[in-house]
């Protein structure tokens, strides 16, 4: 495995370190890891895009974006990820 080192100003960080934490990170280093990778897995994004456009000629009815929805997606997302980051 590669470690990589990266200078950032203190605003910079900042904010990232608070981005890390909204997102159920448990630090700035795990929060760059998550999206690095992310990034470097272009499958998954063209897979993402194939199932947007597949859901746009769906026929099932729209999926109403409420807070409750929002909470309750995120919340899910939170729980994958510290999942993802136990098994590893």
């Amino acid at each position: 495995m590669t470690k990589l080192q990266i200078n950032l100003p203190d605003d910079a960080k900042a904010r990232l370190e608070a981005r890390a934490a909204e997102g159920g990170f448990a630090s700035i280093e795990t929060y760059a890891e998550a999206l690095l990778l992310a990034s470097a897995q272009p499958q998954e994004t063209e897979t993402l895009e194939q199932l947007l456009l597949a859901r746009v000629e769906d026929d099932r009815p729209a999926i109403e974006f409420t807070p409750q929805f929002a909470g309750a997606f995120r919340e899910q997302v939170q729980q994958r990820r510290r999942s993802d980051r136990e098994q590893q």
